[in-house]
C-alpha cells in the first residue's frame, strides 16, 4: 500500500502529460514572458538614456580644475598634474590624503621660436640631366 501511495504523484503527472491543455497551463504564458522582457528592455533603455544625459548636460566639460596628466604608482596611489587658473600643480593621491608635491610654472602661451637653421642646404641637388625623364 505504501508503494501505491508513493507512485500516485508520478501517475498523476503522467496522466496530465498526455493532455495538450495541461501542457499549456504548465508553462508560463508567452504573453507574461514577453511583457517581462519588454519591461526589462524599457528599464535598461531609460537607464542608458539618463546616464548619457547626465554626462552630456549635467557634468561640466571644462571646469575650474583640469587634469593634464597622471601616472599610477600602485593600485591605490597616483600622481596627477592638474591646472587651476593657469597654475599647474603636481599632486600625490593616496587613499588617506591628497598632497601638493610641487607648483609648476604657468605654461607659456607664446608661439615656439623658429629653427635657427634651414634644412635646405642639407638636401642634395640633382643634376639637370637626372631631373628629365
Amino acid at each position: 500500500m505504501a508503494t501505491a501511495l508513493l507512485a500516485l504523484p508520478g501517475l498523476a503527472v503522467g496522466a496530465e502529460i498526455g493532455r495538450p491543455e495541461a501542457a499549456v497551463t504548465a508553462l508560463p504564458g508567452s504573453a507574461m514572458l514577453g511583457q517581462l522582457s519588454l519591461g526589462l528592455v524599457a528599464v535598461l533603455v531609460v537607464a542608458v538614456g539618463l546616464s548619457w544625459l547626465a554626462r552630456r548636460y549635467a557634468l561640466p566639460k571644462d571646469g575650474l580644475i583640469r587634469v593634464i596628466g597622471g601616472l599610477p604608482l600602485s593600485n591605490r596611489e597616483r600622481l596627477l598634474v592638474i591646472e587651476i587658473d593657469q597654475t599647474r600643480l603636481l599632486i600625490g593621491i593616496t587613499p588617506q590624503q591628497i598632497q601638493t608635491l610641487h607648483v609648476l610654472a604657468a605654461p607659456s602661451t607664446q608661439p615656439a621660436e623658429p629653427f635657427p637653421f634651414s634644412l635646405a642646404p642639407l638636401t642634395p641637388e640633382l643634376p639637370n640631366d637626372a631631373a628629365k625623364p
